[in-house]
């Protein structure tokens, strides 16, 4: 199984708690593997635009943080790009607040997110071997994570 069937799997494992428990009775480095699963799925899919819409955009303040903790400094530098167009406070923890701080901002804030999503698709770190890599060092505060 490579890297990223591995993580599929730990995502979707029933044994995993990610999806079932709240996001502030997780251990720090299941938010940190939700963070950027999710922060990854989005983008991919629609962009900035879209992970700022969803429900994964209210850890939008922790990706950075996530990232630079499994090593994606380049991509956490991008998502701090992405989260100042919403100002020095960023974008709102909960979702109603960030629809409408979305809904007043100009044509340029898509513009400006456009451009970082092509620099997020470029991919300047291997989100994949890294999350890998961070879930393996940490799998004893991940429940349901592999051992082997």
């Amino acid at each position: 199984m490579d890297e990223n069937e591995w993580l599929v799997s730990l995502s979707e494992s029933d044994a995993a708690r990610f999806w079932t428990t709240p996001f502030t009775e997780l251990t720090e480095a299941e938010r940190t593997f939700v963070t950027i699963w999710t922060l990854e799925a989005d983008v991919n899919n629609g962009g900035f635009d879209q992970y700022y819409v969803n429900s994964s955009g209210d850890h939008a303040r922790d990706a950075p943080r996530a990232l630079r903790a499994v090593g994606a400094h380049a991509t956490g530098r991008i998502v701090e790009e992405a989260n100042a167009v919403f100002g020095a406070d960023g974008p709102p923890p909960d979702r109603d607040s960030r629809l409408a701080a979305l809904e007043g901002l100009g044509p340029e804030a898509r513009g400006r997110w456009s451009e970082l999503d092509e620099r997020f698709f470029e991919y300047p770190d291997d989100l994949t071997g890294c999350l890998y890599a961070y879930v393996r060092a940490n799998r004893a505060q991940i429940q349901g994570a592999p051992q082997a």
